[in-house]
């Protein structure tokens, strides 16, 4: 019996299975791998961006903080009139037009002359008629006075006829009976009858002193009348000459309402015919401020502003007058400032809406920090809050057993980058300012180099908005302060050094809690 050995030889399409199953393993390993590293990695990443992004922070610098009012007005000239007329008539000729330059006195304007020449002639012949009724009753005068002459000279004719007619009658009445009494009664009737006449000389005396006086009266009146005629020509004369108007300062002409041919009349009011503005170099704005602003705005101060037609420049003046009426409009009260503005190149014009703000104090050169960092509380467990305060404690007396390099004096002063004392900013004065008196006691947190915060107290002063000044405190120019807290899920615990809190304490809570 005879044995027969046989090799089995793998066919092609076992050894294609093999290798299939052999590459797959392979690829679901290195899969595995790479799947494995970007978990490490993405961990490892997203550890150090929530470091990083769980707070958002601040810098403290040196700025110049200065608080501000703002307010709308209007661009005006200095001395801006309004020429008219006082006479109704016809425009007949212009000598300006708008953006014309005149100087004072130079004629603009002329009014149709005829009718006002008119009625300068007929007041010329009332004077001469009136001056003609003074003569003739100077002459009444002069004739009266004779009159007066004459009646004297009757009386005293008249007086001697009856001296010697009583006389006579008086020697007859001796001789009765002697003379016929018929001569006798004549004698005395022709006595009486020069007493009569006598006495009618004595009356026209009075009478023609009486038309004396009377005819003083006529040139009385007669010359009052040549006073009124006067009057009337110099009116007509008046009215000829504003018939031509001229111009009464030296300036520019902003606005021209007439044209030739048109009928003005001055019957109620003047009639504006022209607006020149005296000297458009010089403007001012009429700024409205609030009731609540107005306490802060003051003469002498400084004023910025822009306006519409070049919204890339701003202009300065300063505050010249803040005026007492008030204006209210809607239940809105507002006070008038007065701003002188220098205008050399003419690019503001009369009329223009002015955006003001006014630099009610402004501080140079001063810590500053971000205002958020005031608003900003950090989140800490109640059960670690005595633990976070020794410590605080403690890094406080540390600091200041080291001669206080670490921050500042905490009364009447700032510390500069070099550590040097520096006096708080005061006025021209030598009194405490605005920032001094709106001071305040406020506790920021920095972020240290470990990541750890700690509190600091401060002393502010004024703010922009943006930025407030730090009168006196704990913190020195570079620190950085905290200004946000960023959502995280994950324990602080177990990204601050040694396991400790952010905060040098304990855990801290999750949640975002910062103001930003």
């Amino acid at each position: 019996m005879s044995t027969v050995s046989e090799t089995i030889v793998p066919s092609n399409d076992a050894i294609g299975r093999v290798r299939a199953f052999v590459k797959a393993r392979w690829k679901s390993a290195i899969l595995v791998l790479i799947i494995a590293a970007a978990a490490v990695a993405g961990s490892m990443w997203w550890r150090t961006k929530d470091d990083a992004a769980e707070y958002t922070t601040g810098k403290v610098a040196r700025n110049a903080v200065q608080v501000e009012v703002s307010a709308t007005g209007t661009v005006q000239a200095v001395t801006t009139v309004q020429v008219g007329t006082q006479v109704s008539g016809t425009v007949s000729w212009l000598g300006a037009d708008f953006k014309s330059v005149v100087k004072k006195g130079q004629v603009i304007a002329k009014l149709d002359p005829a009718l006002f020449q008119a009625q300068v002639e007929i007041a010329k012949a009332n004077l001469a008629n009136a001056q003609a009724a003074v003569k003739g009753a100077g002459t009444d005068v002069t004739n009266q006075d004779a009159n007066v002459t004459a009646t004297v000279a009757n009386e005293l004719a008249n007086k001697a006829a009856r001296d010697d007619a009583i006389a006579l009658a008086k020697q007859n009445e001796q001789l009765r009976g002697i003379i016929p009494d018929r001569e006798i009664q004549s004698s005395q009737a022709q006595a009486r009858v020069a007493a009569a006449r006598y006495n009618q000389a004595t009356a026209q005396i009075g009478q023609s002193q009486a038309g004396v006086q009377g005819s003083k009266a006529k040139v009385q009146q007669a010359q009052a009348s040549v006073q009124l005629a006067q009057a009337q020509l110099d009116q007509a004369n008046v009215n000829l000459e504003h018939a031509t108007i001229a111009s009464p300062i030296d300036g520019v002409v902003v606005s021209r309402s007439v044209d030739v041919g048109q009928t003005v009349s001055a019957s109620l009011s003047a009639p504006t015919l022209f607006t020149i503005a005296n000297d458009l170099t010089s403007m001012q704005v009429l700024a409205s401020v609030d009731e609540a602003d107005v306490g802060q705005v003051h003469e002498g101060g400084e004023a910025r502003f822009t306006v519409d037609a070049y919204p890339g420049s701003t202009f300065s003046g300063t505050v010249k007058q803040v005026r007492l009426n008030e204006q209210a409009l809607q239940n809105v009260v507002t006070y008038t400032a007065v701003i002188d503005v220098p205008n050399p190149d003419l690019k503001l014009l009369p009329g223009m809406t002015a955006n003001i703000t006014f630099t009610v104090v402004k501080h140079d050169n001063v810590l500053t920090v971000p205002n958020a960092a005031l608003r900003f509380k950090p989140v800490v467990a109640d059960k670690n809050q005595q633990a976070n305060a020794d410590q605080q404690n403690s890094n406080r007396q540390q600091r200041r057993s080291q001669g206080g390099q670490g921050g500042q004096g905490g009364q009447g002063g700032q510390r500069s980058a070099d550590g040097s004392a520096q006096p708080a900013a005061q006025s021209q004065t030598g009194q405490p300012d605005q920032g001094q008196k709106n001071a305040r006691k406020q506790t920021v947190w920095i972020l240290t180099a470990t990541k750890t915060l700690e509190p600091r107290r401060i002393e502010t002063g004024i703010t922009d908005g943006r930025v407030t000044e730090v009168i006196s405190g704990e913190l020195q120019e570079g620190d950085v302060v905290v200004t946000g807290q960023n959502d995280t899920s994950t324990p602080a615990a177990s990204k601050s050094p040694q396991g400790s809190s952010p905060l040098g304490g304990g855990q801290r809570s999750g949640g975002a809690r910062g103001i930003r």
